[in-house]
């Protein structure tokens, strides 16, 4: 009898400590089936019975951010900080989820901490390199390389091309406002002329950059040439993407372009790495022209050396599409470009470029780029 008493309270004390283990074990299951919604009710539940689980607060802190309410996440994380001011995996959530809810100073004031602290942690780097200030333009989709959040762009740009086969030079004037709102969205619209064959094109093109969730994003762009000689008469792609932690960023996209004879269709794959203040980027790229299915291969390095400031390296390699008088034909082609932009003053930015194309046996081009940008 006296053992029982005493084993009764004991197996309750047993039962209890064990709840807390459990309900932690029933949220994992609810993560990695995508059921971030189910999860938080499970840990909003225990911390209701354990204010002080720490453990349930930083997954509770984790499914916020992963589902779009990284604003409600961060006070969960300086909760956690204040009581563990070492712990490098708060201090890199509260850093992500500053950077998801557009706090971009913030996020890097905690990145600064988190390298003096764990200069080796997982994903730093990629972290890093999201929430720098970023230059627009510099090789990368709007979302990944835009300008700063709330901010605005207008900018002119001139680009001349030299052919051989005594053709007549190309030439193209190009208006352009870009900007980034604090959401994350990115957008931008185009008014462009281009000179070639002794004919003139005028067209507008738009493009917007949509968060869908944590690390996914979907690019639209698209424009027309209305009543155009040599540029297409339509066009419009679809991109989306997805970054991992590592820095590494996976996209697809479909493009379909609309000549006044033919119709061009591309898919392309690409994978971008960044580290520190480097992006490497390869494309691969498959187009039906005209019935001729081709490849071609495509290379990109960009050193960001500054926060307005970056200078890129692109090869090109393969076939694709391209004009052979007013024509649109499948052709070999071998290209080697460098670009870049550089800031200036409070508000100013300079956009260059230099390249050579091979254009099968029909021409080869030479060109240069001259741009002027200003924020406001």
């Amino acid at each position: 009898m006296i053992a029982c008493r005493i084993a009764l309270p004991m197996l309750l004390v047993l039962l209890s400590a064990q709840a807390p283990a459990q309900d932690l074990a029933a949220v994992q299951p609810r993560i990695d089936a995508g059921d971030y919604a189910g999860a938080e009710v499970l840990l909003r539940a225990r911390l209701a019975q354990a204010p002080g689980d720490d453990e349930a607060r930083f997954q509770l802190a984790r499914v916020l951010a992963w589902q779009q309410r990284a604003a409600e996440a961060v006070p969960l994380y300086q909760d956690l900080l204040a009581r563990e001011p070492g712990n490098a995996d708060y201090l890199f959530g509260l850093a992500q989820a500053q950077l998801w809810s557009g706090d971009r100073a913030g996020s890097q004031a905690s990145v600064a901490r988190l390298e003096g602290l764990a200069p080796a942690h997982t994903g730093l780097d990629g972290l890093r390199q999201q929430a720098a200030p970023q230059p627009p333009d510099a090789g990368a989709p709007p979302q990944a390389r835009g300008a700063a959040p709330g901010s605005r762009e207008v900018g002119y740009t001139f680009r001349y091309d030299r052919l051989t086969q005594d053709l007549a030079a190309w030439r193209g004037d190009r208006i352009e406002v870009n900007g980034r709102d604090g959401d994350g969205r990115a957008w931008y619209a185009a008014a462009a002329r281009e000179r070639r064959f002794g004919l003139a094109d005028t067209g507008v093109e738009a493009g917007i950059a949509l968060p869908l969730a944590p690390r996914w994003a979907l690019q639209l762009d698209g424009g027309g040439w209305p009543g155009s000689d040599f540029q297409p008469r339509w066009f419009g792609d679809v991109r989306l993407q997805h970054a991992f932690d590592s820095g590494t960023v996976l996209a697809s996209s479909l493009r379909r372009t609309r000549y006044p004879e033919v119709t061009v269709d591309r898919l392309a794959l690409a994978v971008e790495q960044y580290w520190g203040d480097w992006r490497l980027g390869y494309t691969f790229n498959r187009t039906d022209v005209a019935g001729n299915r081709v490849s071609g291969h495509d290379v990109a390095l960009d050193r960001y050396y500054g926060d307005r400031d970056a200078i890129g390296l692109r090869l090109t390699s393969g076939s694709e599409d391209a004009l052979q008088g007013t024509d649109v034909v499948a052709t070999a082609v071998r290209a080697l470009a460098v670009q870049g932009r550089h800031g200036f003053a409070d508000d100013w930015a300079l956009h260059w470029g230099v390249g050579y194309v091979r254009q099968g046996a029909f021409y080869d081009r030479r060109w240069v780029q001259l741009g002027l940008r200003r924020a406001f």
